[in-house]
This record gives structure tokens, sequence and C-alpha cells, in this order.
């Protein structure tokens, strides 16, 4: 039950309240036959306004706006979280992950020297470069612990979903009858065993992709607030509050992993193939044959992918990661 639900409640009753006690004092106001008139007309007139203003000052003291939904009026945010509103994790957590994006950004470098190089001598050269940074990336994991996911098929049975998902299909059937109660209850099996399928195949995948297990590495570490930051424009935040229709918690925590991991496989399938692509031109026996132009576009999705990815971490972890693995290195 939401704050908003409570008041709409609230005022409700207030006013069932109210039209209730205006009818009983009409109907206990007795005047003599003598005294009807203008002036009884007055003063049973003054009663009503006595009792209506009376009852309206207290339901407005008691219906104060709830911090809850106050951004209906105002134009803040519906709630706010510490580091910006972001998720985040341990710094352990973030470091392969930064070590991966301290070599993507050498590699971009490289990239950015060979756009502005017409020379097909010089072209061939930065392109060693890359297609040497490309075939010896650095170990991503020096020590931190890489707890797998599940190793057996039998996981995709046995493998749970979190606990926020199962409080709110638990809220989801709150309501309903028993048949579809037990409909839910078997759809809600489906999902984990869906679930369970699907961790099963991702640690497969990141058997064979130490980058891959060091986006995972990072974002199965993260912690979120029960509370979020609603950034849609103010007219749609009124509309939404207005109507009931803010996203659970379970579904913002789904919509933000969904988005790191579409940068991540962004990401894999850009790096994927600008390792390709390099080794092609490098390959190249004739220097007129040499083209550039992938090899450039491919290494800048890349990039791009992968500050997008650290765009959803709070800029001081950021900061803190990359500091420790620049320190780790230099000893």
């Amino acid at each position: 039950i939401t704050m908003r639900n409570i008041a709409t409640v609230l005022s409700l009753a207030t006013l069932l309240l109210l039209q209730t006690v205006l009818l009983v004092v009409d109907s206990l106001t007795v005047l003599p036959a003598a005294h009807r008139g203008q002036q009884c007309t007055h003063l049973l007139s003054n009663r009503r306004a006595f009792i209506a203003n009376t009852l309206l000052t207290t339901s407005a003291a008691l219906l104060q706006p709830s911090p809850t939904f106050a951004a209906e009026e105002e134009d803040e945010p519906t709630t706010n979280t510490g580091r910006n509103g972001k998720p985040f994790a341990p710094l352990d957590a973030l470091l392969p992950a930064t070590r991966l994006k301290l070599w993507v950004g050498e590699i971009y470098m490289l990239s950015k020297d060979l756009s502005n190089q017409n020379d097909r001598q010089q072209q061939i050269i930065i392109l060693q470069q890359m297609n040497n940074q490309l075939s010896n990336a650095p170990k991503l994991f020096q020590g931190e612990t890489m707890t797998k996911r599940t190793n057996t098929p039998t996981a995709q049975l046995t493998t749970s979903i979190s606990s926020a998902n199962k409080d709110q299909y638990q809220m989801n059937r709150n309501g309903l009858n028993v048949g579809d109660k037990v409909i839910a209850m078997w759809n809600q099996a489906d999902v984990e065993r869906q679930w369970g399928m699907l961790q099963y195949a991702e640690s497969k995948r990141e058997e064979g992709n130490e980058m891959r297990a060091a986006f995972n590495f990072y974002a199965r570490q993260l912690s979120f607030a029960d509370e979020y930051v609603l950034t849609a424009p103010k007219d749609k935040r009124k509309e939404m509050i207005r109507n009931d229709a803010l996203p659970s918690i379970t579904a913002v925590i789904a919509s933000d992993l969904d988005r790191r991991d579409l940068y991540r496989n962004q990401f894999l399938t850009a790096i994927d193939d600008a390792v390709a692509e390099v080794a092609y031109q490098v390959r190249l026996k004739q220097p007129e044959e040499v083209d550039v132009t992938d090899v450039v576009t491919l290494v800048n999705e890349a990039h791009e992918a992968c500050e997008n990815w650290f765009s959803l971490i709070p800029s001081q972890d950021v900061e803190e990661a990359v500091a420790a693995v620049m320190l780790k290195d230099a000893k």
C-alpha cells in the first residue's frame, strides 16, 4: 500500500464523515413552528458551517503532503540515494574491469593516432602496435576471487532468484483467488527455472572470456538501495505519481542490470571485431591495400561501450579503482 493510496483513503473517509455529520445535524435539529423562518435558517446555516469548517481544518492537518509523493508539486525527484543515486559494489569488485578499461584506453589512443595519420608506412607501424596490444590483453584477475555462479546442469532447476523478486511475486499474488494464486505460483516456478538456465549458460560463457567475467564480477556484487531517483520530466513524473504508476524496485533493478549487460555485449562484439580487423590489415602485403577506416570505427565503438558501462558507476569509485590499479602496476 503506497502513501498516496493511504492519503486517498483518509481523504474519502473524511468527506464521508463530514457528509454523515451534516445529515445527522439536519435530522436532529427540530425547530418549533413559531421559530421556523429566516432567523432559524440562519442559525442552522451557522451551525453547519461551524461543523464543516472544524472537520475540514482537522482533515487538512492530517493530510499534509507526504515526502513520498511531494514531488508531484515540486521539481525534485521522488527519492534520492547516496553516491548520486547509483548502485555500488566493493572496490575489489571493480579492479578487473578497471584493468580492462585502462587497456582499452591505450588502444583507443593508438586508434586516434591512426586516424590522424595519412602516411601508409606510419599507419602500418601503428597497426602493428595495436595488433600487439590486442593480442596481449592483460591478466584481469590478479588476486580477486571470481566465484562461480554455478557449474552443474542441475543448477538450472535449483538456482534461486533474488529475495527481492520473491517478495515482489508475493505482493503480486495478494488479492488473487485460489485458482489464480496457483497459476501465479506455477509461473513463478517457471521464471526461477529459466533464471537458473540463464545463470548456468552465463557461467559457461565466462569460463572462456575473461573480459566478460570482469564485467559480470562487478555486476554480481552490486548493492541497490530500497529507493530510486525518478529522472522523468516533471509532467511525466506528475502523471506517474497521480496514476500510481511508479515502477517497482525490482523493475528498476532489472532495468539497470539490463543496461549494464547491453553495454557489456556491445563492447565484447566491437573488441572481437577490432581484433579480427587489425589482424587482417597487418597481414596485407601491399601498403596501398591498407584501409584503417573499419579499425578506427570498431575501436571507437568498443571504447564508447566501455565508457558507457563505467558511466553507471559512481565516479568516486572509478577514480579509486584506477588509482589502485595504477599503484599496483607501479610496484
